[in-house]
């Protein structure tokens, strides 16, 4: 490896670094603030809520390199054509296929790297998210209880309304809870409440100090009114999870094996990623090519919309494949070899020989 490889290799590598820190700090934002209103709300319990988050980045990752190499590679040689370094790279005999030579070496890896997390990492991170919401689900948390609102917890086995919070945030004040015990409805009203756990066998209750008790069925006189001056509530747990494991969260092993069309099409779209980044890394080459001295965004427009319309061709191809539209040894395939027919046509649009040879076919044309 030459030094002008290892120069080019550095400098797509420190873009890449930076725009994956940017993405994941958006997705990372993003993700954050909708689950941080899931367990205000109390669906989601603030004991999972980072690691949630951080298995959500994880299932991202596979998703943003491709892109994020496709931009970085455009960026780092558009810059170099802006700068006159690749008409200088040209004269000392460093031509395209160096190039595409230095670009592949940092592809290749980061293509591997792509397809071990969209193949093993990413369902595996999809599904310990949907068993840790399937479990938040089944379960009452209720230390993001908000006041003035009807909080309901434990799929409607524990509703808590609160007037207002102490000011260390861990003690409710002007508490009413409603909860079911063996199939009776009971009312409780009580100047304070804090939630705690059993040291011994790990239930959570809720105490609630000086309040009344009001137990009886719906549209029956036959009501217990009792008073106390500290009372438990257990929050109900349901055992076992019957959470159903979504297509996306199941190994490429049974996808593989499955003779569902759709599971073919989950696995065809996850093959489809890791060479996505090499015909992305192909096509970023001819793509960043511009006069010296042009603007700083280059052909960059243009790039965002072939990347875009390659996403939605993506989706559509799942579609014919999930319907049966299209054979499925056929599969994917044709999207990564799309872009390297549109990486070609580039090329030949900017070659020497399409514009020495042009005048002749308008002639002919005309």
């Amino acid at each position: 490896m030459g030094v002008i490889d290892r120069l080019l290799l550095r400098e797509i590598l420190k873009t890449l670094f930076v725009v994956l820190l940017v993405l994941a700090l958006v997705l990372l934002s993003n993700t954050l603030v909708r689950y941080l209103g899931m367990a205000a709300s109390g669906a989601l319990g603030t004991n999972v809520l980072l690691l949630v988050v951080g298995l959500e980045l994880v299932k991202a990752l596979g998703l943003i390199i491709p892109p994020a190499f496709f931009f970085s590679v455009l960026w780092v040689l558009g810059r170099m054509y802006r700068d006159s370094e690749m008409v200088a790279l040209a004269a000392s005999g460093f031509g395209h296929a160096r190039i595409f030579q230095a670009v592949l070496l940092a592809a290749v890896p980061l293509a591997l790297l792509v397809a071990v997390l969209v193949m093993e990492v990413l369902p595996w991170a999809k599904g310990r998210v949907s068993a840790l919401k399937a479990g938040e689900a089944n379960s009452a948390d209720i230390s993001g209880v908000r006041t003035g609102r009807f909080n309901e917890f434990s799929r409607g086995g524990l509703v808590v309304y609160t007037e207002r919070l102490s000011e260390d945030g861990f003690k409710m004040e002007g508490v009413f809870v409603q909860d079911r015990q063996q199939g009776r409805l009971g009312l409780v009203t009580a100047e304070n409440a804090y939630q705690t756990t059993d040291p011994e066998t790990g239930e959570r209750f809720v105490i609630l100090t000086n309040g009344r008790r009001y137990v009886g069925t719906p549209g029956q006189l036959e009501y217990t009114v009792g008073q106390f001056k500290e009372y438990a509530i257990r929050i109900p747990e349901f055992g076992e999870l019957g959470y159903k494991l979504s297509r996306s969260a199941k190994s490429w092993q049974t996808l593989l094996a499955s003779g569902d069309p759709q599971d073919r099409a989950e696995f065809q779209y996850r093959l489809s990623v890791p060479f996505a980044l090499l015909a992305f890394a192909v096509l970023a080459v001819p793509l960043a090519r511009s006069p010296p001295r042009s603007g700083v965004y280059g052909r960059l427009t243009f790039a965002v919309l072939l990347y875009f319309t390659f996403f939605n061709l993506q989706r559509v191809a799942e579609r014919w494949l999930e319907t049966n539209v299209v054979p499925a040894w056929l599969g994917m395939w044709w999207l990564p070899m799309l872009m390297l027919a549109v990486a070609g046509l580039i090329m030949v649009l900017d070659s020497n020989w399409f514009w020495v040879h042009r005048p002749r076919w308008m002639v002919r044309r005309a």
